[in-house]
């Protein structure tokens, strides 16, 4: 049964999978973006603890979009990420959120952790909305896992944030581990 007028796009009874699929999409494009954002950035800064920071997040983004790029082939066979069109309302255009400078100023630094932080918190207001939409136990694990490490990447940030505001250095690091 069609469902008219919903405002969100979909039609018919694959309207739920569809936009299940449009969501892991979405949230695969914000980790592949986020990857490439902390790798650049943590070329670009020069504080060694900072560096430490940005690659660590990079990575753990890496490993957030390998779990998805497995959630979507477990549910949607065959289907790569990188080939479906997210709906708008999932995600975020994420090459407008910051230009990223050759060279960084503690202004750069400070503008590209806001930046991150909008993007992270956006992470998880969407994996929060999969997760409870989600009939699938798995998917539904699978998106408040990444709801909390992404929250963990937003504190890490806003701490480091805070730090640097007040004409400070980046504080540390120490990787978050998962369980």
């Amino acid at each position: 049964m069609a469902m008219e007028g919903d405002g969100t796009g979909w039609q018919g009874a694959e309207s739920n999978i569809q936009k299940q699929l449009s969501a892991l999409a979405a949230a695969w494009r914000i980790e592949d973006h986020g990857i490439g954002l902390y790798t650049a950035m943590s070329e670009r800064v020069r504080d060694k603890e900072g560096k430490m920071i940005l690659k660590s997040l990079a990575q753990d983004e890496a490993q957030h979009r390998a779990w998805l790029e497995k959630e979507i082939d477990r549910i949607f066979p065959g289907r790569r990420a990188r080939d479906i069109e997210p709906e708008p309302a999932y995600g975020i255009t994420p090459s407008k959120v910051f230009t990223l400078p050759e060279e960084m100023t503690p202004e750069d630094e400070i503008a590209g952790l806001e930046a991150a932080i909008e993007v992270e918190k956006r992470s998880v207001r969407l994996y929060e909305d999969v997760a409870a939409a989600a009939e699938d136990q798995e998917l539904k694990g699978l998106m408040l896992r990444l709801a909390r490490w992404e929250r963990s990447h937003q504190r890490i940030l806003e701490d480091n944030l805070h730090y640097l505001r007040r004409g400070g250095s980046w504080y540390g690091y120490t990787p978050i581990l998962d369980g």
